[in-house]
């Protein structure tokens, strides 16, 4: 972008710039057009080149040259244009579209020379022969001047022309211009030249010569043939202006828009490309914009980039971006797009912006890479850390598990082993049958109390493994009359009161097994532990409670617990809170599985002296 800025400064010192935009409203005037022109810069922005129409050019000339630009050809002519004091001037005019991706002009660049001097002279020479010498003098003090004869032999030229060739005028004179032939021009273009002359017409063009020394340059030609009483020309005179620099800006110039075009064509094949202007309006994309997009060129262009957005990222996210890009600074990240068939992708973004003269932003550039393969690696190796975690969670809580089964067995089978043991000892040096049946009979107790303490150790550690639990429609009432039979004889014994209140929900989903187990565990929980001063009064209760779930209630009148003391381990495995010979300590941990087995919940209020409720929260009974 340098080199380009040189060569821009080679062209504003040196050349007449007008810049335009595809309607030809004037977008840039350089200092020399300001001068020549003698508008300023602010008369002529925004305006056509008619505010310097001289009205001297007919509307077919304006017409091709309009055609010409418009087909995105280089025009080349020389032009009289009218100054703001009403003075006219030439310019030799060469005026070079700037084309897009579709190969459409969309601004021109107007590289002149002023000519006006060689023009008056011209036009003199034209009016009156008689004043060749004073042409001649003036020519050769502006301009680079040669006459030959009429087969091309020269026989003239001035100091600028031996100062620009490099060849004396004794080296010259005698001479064709094959000695300054730099071989860059077709047999045509010779051969065109001379037709033009030949036959007594003025040839105008741009010729590249060779200097002695072997360098070389360039040269605004006007030949004009001088003609005989016959008409046929007997001499020409060439006069030449050196645009060396000026043709050298230009070569220059297509070579940078050339490596401008060649860095376009390399980054549509190998990235994701868009443009948009400082508002976001999409105003390009390439194909492969489209093709991961899955949006045409149509959809996209007049559009903003909402039209891919995916939702994934936050407005912080999105407002950093363009705080950072409207602040001419380029942007670097990743972007989780969402194509029209509602895939989603994933690209890795740089937008570079582009400034104009005041250093703000006129348009963005978007370069992107396709990470979509990546990113699905990176969340593939996320989501299978996440199931190592849980994989270890899950055997650290099994471990746990194990250890309080183990716990459990010690401390609440040793008991029952030890009598077991003790009867089988007894039987064993029993001499009487009558003292071996009273011995069995007292073990039958002890043994069906150590199973089913067993059996609800092992319910309650298989519940917590990864297995499907079928649901049974359970109507409550008679799953709790099913449950208070077994406890009759104790209910007889301690003159116990049960009250029963449903409110409107006779139906629960749950498995059967489960609710028998937690209504069994907690109804025995409150005889078990009833006060020694007042008769067991248990209530139980349910009621319907938000968004369909149902609360189920079991209280009672007993010893209460300390919940201040016990909260952190009330369902805890092992642990007892009644002081009780009979208290098994696993009840209330297995309870609790089963109810979060089922996404239920479970919590316990309790007063000391007072009693204690459960609370069981089903959710919405509706079955899934």
């Amino acid at each position: 972008m340098e080199k380009i800025s040189d060569y821009k400064y080679v062209l504003d010192e040196s050349s007449i710039i007008a810049i335009t935009d595809q309607k030809g409203i004037i977008t840039y005037a350089n200092d020399n057009f300001c001068k020549i022109s003698k508008y300023s810069a602010e008369e002529l922005v925004g305006k056509d080149h008619r505010i310097i129409n001289s009205g001297y050019h007919s509307s077919d000339f304006i017409k091709n040259l309009w055609s010409t630009i418009a087909k995105g050809k280089v025009w080349k002519g020389e032009i009289k244009n009218k100054a703001k004091d009403g003075t006219y001037y030439w310019v030799d005019t060469t005026i070079v579209p700037f084309l897009n991706s579709d190969r459409k002009p969309y601004q021109y660049i107007a590289i002149r020379s002023d000519i006006t001097d060689r023009k008056r002279g011209e036009e003199e020479l034209e009016d009156s022969l008689k004043e060749v010498s004073d042409y001649k003098y003036a020519l050769d003090e502006s301009a680079i001047v040669a006459i030959t004869n009429q087969k091309g032999i020269i026989t003239h030229v001035n100091d600028n022309f031996c100062e620009i060739s490099k060849y004396t005028r004794s080296e010259l004179i005698g001479q064709d211009h094959r000695i300054i032939n730099s071989g860059y021009h077709s047999s045509d273009f010779i051969k065109n030249l001379w037709s033009t002359i030949a036959k007594g017409n003025v040839w105008k063009g741009e010729i590249k010569n060779k200097a002695k020394d072997g360098t070389y340059y360039w040269v605004d030609t006007t030949i004009v043939p001088f003609l005989n009483n016959d008409h046929k020309p007997y001499q020409y005179l060439a006069i030449r202006s050196d645009i060396t620099d000026r043709k050298r800006g230009e070569e220059e110039l297509k070579d940078s828009l050339k490596e401008v075009s060649d860095y376009k064509y390399a980054l549509d094949e190998s990235a994701i490309v868009a443009i948009t202007n400082q508002k976001g309006i999409i105003t390009h994309v390439n194909d492969n914009f489209c093709k991961i997009s899955k949006y045409t060129r149509s959809e996209l262009i007049g559009q903003d980039h909402r039209i891919i957005n995916s939702g994934y990222h936050s407005s912080n996210f999105i407002k950093n971006l363009w705080s950072t890009i409207a602040k001419g600074n380029v942007w670097k990240g990743e972007i989780k797009n969402k194509a029209k068939d509602g895939t989603y992708y994933w690209v890795d973004t740089t937008i570079v912006p582009f400034l104009n003269n005041d250093r703000k932003p006129y348009q963005y550039l978007a370069i992107r890479s396709d990470i979509t393969s990546r990113k699905e690696g990176e969340e593939q190796i996320r989501a299978n850390n996440l199931k190592a975690i849980e994989y270890a969670r899950i055997l650290e809580l099994k471990n746990t598990q194990l250890m309080d089964f183990c716990n459990i067995i010690s401390h609440n089978l040793r008991a029952p082993l030890v009598n077991i043991a003790m009867l089988v000892d007894f039987i064993e040096q029993s001499q009487e049958d009558f003292e071996r049946n009273d011995l069995l009979s007292k073990m039958r107790p002890v043994v069906s109390n150590l199973m089913d303490i067993f059996d609800g150790l092992v319910d309650s550690i298989q519940i917590r493994q990864d297995v499907e639990i079928k649901l049974d429609k359970i109507l409550v009432e008679k799953c709790l009359g099913r449950v208070l039979k077994s406890f009759n004889t104790q209910i007889q014994k301690y003159d116990a009161t049960i009250e029963v209140d449903f409110e409107k929900v006779p139906i629960i989903y749950f498995p059967t097994k489960y609710m028998e187990s937690i209504l069994s565990n907690l109804i025995s929980n409150a005889l078990k532990y009833k006060s020694p001063n007042r008769k067991p009064l248990i209530s139980i209760k349910t009621e319907q409670k938000r968004m369909g779930t149902t609360l189920l209630s079991i209280s009672d009148n007993g010893v209460g617990i300390d919940l201040e003391l016990h909260k952190d381990n009330l369902f805890k495995i092992g642990k007892t809170f009644y002081k009780h010979p009979n208290a098994k300590g696993f009840g209330l941990f297995m309870t609790k599985t089963q109810v979060e087995a089922m996404d239920a919940e479970i919590w316990a209020e309790s007063q000391l002296g007072k009693g204690t409720t459960f609370f069981i929260e089903f959710k919405s009974q509706s079955q899934s």
